[in-house]
């Protein structure tokens, strides 16, 4: 039997199961309530077909009516949904106390990402308490290619992987850093995998820079990273030398408390 590719794997069987998730990605990305007509244009397909789903969406919760403008905006049960997925994430109870000693000590802004589909997603952020500071948000996707975090995590998945993110999401440029050619980013993650961890210098967010360090399960497999955020002109190399000590020490502990949490 043929083993199905990354790509075939990655489609859903009820195409309107994968309509609806389509409907509530472009509400989630919009900025405030969208309008039924505009839903519809950034999907490409007829209103009666979007206005059919984002209603039943309506019922089950995911979406809420709203009247200025007229449209939706995301339900209150997709906060319940994702409340409980970050109760029961292990990576997050055991590395609470780890984010909170990092950011204590850097007094930057400390994010825990995991693999999410075509990118990473942030599943906690403490945020610096300095005046200029970095910020993120539990819940925000993250770049893959383009934040420290997200590379932390692509270079150590399967080539296969890498290559079906580089074919499906492309590597869009955020800044004029961003690396957005796939030989010169396979160059810098095998960096990455020398050295042990990943840096954003400005490729996700102007002024921001950014270190990250992937965490492993218990088969050392990708689960996830962590990354301390701040303005570029206060990480001189002799704190950022600092800043990888401290991640070094804080993932390393993290991930051989999750190998003996599986293995007990």
């Amino acid at each position: 039997m043929k083993k199905p590719s990354i790509e075939e794997f990655r489609q859903p069987r009820i195409q309107s199961l994968g309509r609806a998730d389509a409907i509530l990605s472009v509400v989630m990305n919009h900025d405030g309530a969208i309008t039924l007509a505009a839903l519809s244009a950034a999907l490409g397909r007829h209103k009666t077909t979007v206005f059919n789903l984002a209603e039943s969406l309506v019922i089950l919760g995911f979406l809420d009516r709203t009247t200025q403008p007229k449209g939706y905006r995301l339900g209150l049960r997709c906060l319940e949904l994702g409340r409980h997925v970050i109760k029961t994430l292990p990576i997050l109870e055991i590395s609470q106390p780890f984010l909170r000693e990092l950011c204590r000590a850097t007094r930057e802004t400390v994010n825990l990402a995991v693999p999410y589909l075509h990118e990473g997603i942030i599943v906690e952020a403490l945020q610096s308490q300095q005046a200029v500071r970095a910020t993120a948000y539990a819940g925000a996707r993250t770049h893959y290619h383009s934040s420290a975090c997200g590379k932390a995590m692509l270079a150590y998945f399967p080539d296969e992987q890498r290559q079906w993110i580089y074919k499906s999401v492309g590597l869009p440029r955020m800044t004029k850093h961003t690396i957005c050619d796939a030989k010169t980013l396979e160059k810098e993650l095998t960096g990455v995998r020398k050295n042990g961890f990943a840096t954003d210098r400005q490729e996700n967010e102007i002024g921001a820079y950014c270190i990250g360090m992937p965490i492993f399960g218990p088969f050392d497999q990708i689960i996830g990273g962590i990354s301390v955020s701040g303005v570029i002109h206060r990480m001189t190399p002799e704190f950022v030398a600092e800043i990888v000590k401290l991640l070094r020490q804080s993932t390393g502990e993290i991930s051989q408390t999750l190998s003996q949490s599986r293995g007990s």
